[in-house]
Order: structure tokens, then sequence, then C-alpha cells
């Protein structure tokens, strides 16, 4: 489970909720592959889906939360180029449902200006953030193997995190990475530069279901 979103006295009237889906690999990249990533296009969307629904039901009756789903477009369009799909528009249908505001991101840059400057962080700091995609040890990938294979051109690597503002956060802000290995660096990284704690899995993670991303044999929650 993604844990609850806990409220303190302390904390701001207003805060935000963000969920993040990186996109998925091409299969021209990943066909044929022992391990090939990503056969449904869905998997970062559906997951984060499942998410959203959790935290509207934490959400409900606390008219002060906003909850923001942020996505990787260019990975969605080619993916959707590539097996003639309008997957973006099946997105944006699936943020409709859900009655959920859905703000595209094509570069690490404009992620990282939202996180800083998409609301005045004084008045509503980032009480929630979870990241459905590829990472790894050192890095959130947005586009794995959209590009390139096996690489990333937009990701968030861990030396990029002095470019977020500590205040965007709020101190007891609850953070999970749901992507495989980003507890084994990345989290910490996080922690000491925005001195918030991050849920990241030790080994890999499994989006085979229709909900949330489970452990793989042998991995472990940590922060």
């Amino acid at each position: 489970m993604g844990g609850p979103l806990r409220l303190s006295a302390r904390d701001c009237a207003q805060q935000e909720w963000i969920v993040i889906s990186g996109g998925p690999a091409l299969r021209f990249f990943e066909h044929g592959k022992a391990d090939s990533h990503d056969k449904y296009w869905g998997n970062f969307i559906r997951a984060a889906v499942a998410r959203l629904e959790q935290l509207e039901l934490q959400a409900d009756g606390k008219p002060g939360i906003t909850l923001t789903w942020l996505v990787y477009r260019p990975a969605y369009a080619s993916r959707g180029r590539e097996e003639k799909l309008d997957i973006l528009s099946d997105i944006v249908s699936q943020a409709n449902a859900l009655k959920i505001p859905l703000l595209w991101f094509d570069t690490t840059e404009q992620l990282i200006n939202y996180l800083n400057a998409g609301h005045d962080r004084k008045v509503m700091p980032i009480g929630g953030f979870d990241y459905f995609g590829h990472s790894n040890r050192a890095c959130l990938m947005f586009d794995y193997s959209t590009y390139f294979d096996n690489m990333s051109k937009e990701c968030l690597h861990e030396k990029d995190l002095r470019q977020i503002e500590r205040k965007a956060f709020l101190r007891r802000a609850v953070v999970k990475s749901w992507g495989c290995h980003s507890g084994e660096d990345f989290a910490q990284w996080w922690k000491r530069r925005l001195g918030v704690p991050m849920v990241g899995a030790v080994g890999r993670t499994d989006y085979a279901t229709a909900s949330l991303p489970y452990l793989s044999k042998g991995a472990k929650w940590t922060q």
C-alpha cells in the first residue's frame, strides 16, 4: 500500500499531493528481449490511477487538499504512434473520470519548475509525492528506451535534486518511489537534500497487476 498521508495541527491548511507517471519503453527496443519491459503501455498509468483513487479517499472531507497528476508526455506520444493508438486521449479520459487535474511535462526542467513553483509553496507546499515509472539506484527515468535502447534522456538524477527547493515540501510529506532500485541510493540523496524521507525499493518492483506495483522476490522497501 502507499500509506496514508497524515495531517497535524502544524501542517498548512492547504497542501498538494502529487502523483507522477513516467513513460513506457518502445516495443521497438524491447521486443524479443528475455527481460522485456512494458509489454502493456499503461503500466505506470493504471498504477497511478490506483494510487489517486486511494488519495481521493484520504482527502475526502479535507478541503485544503489538491491532488495533481503529472505525466511525461513524449514517451506516451511515441508509444501511441508505435501502436497506432490515441494513448494521450486515453490518459486524459482517465484523469477526467477521476476529476483530477492532469498536467503534462516534456522535460525534467519542467517537472522541477512545477515542484518549486507550480503553486506558491509558502501557501500550498507538497504534502505527498508518488512516482510510478522506470528508475535505477541513481535516478528516476521518465523515458527509458524511448529515444535510446536501455537509456534515458530525461531523468531526475540524484545530482538534480539540488535544483529542488526544500521549502517546496512539508517536513511531514509522504514520499515514495514505486520504481526499481530507487531505495538503494536515490532515496538517501533525496532525504539529505530535501530533509524529507523517501520510501524506495531495494531490488525490483513489478507492475504486473492492475493495481499498485509489488516487490519482486528478494526486494524490500526502505527509506
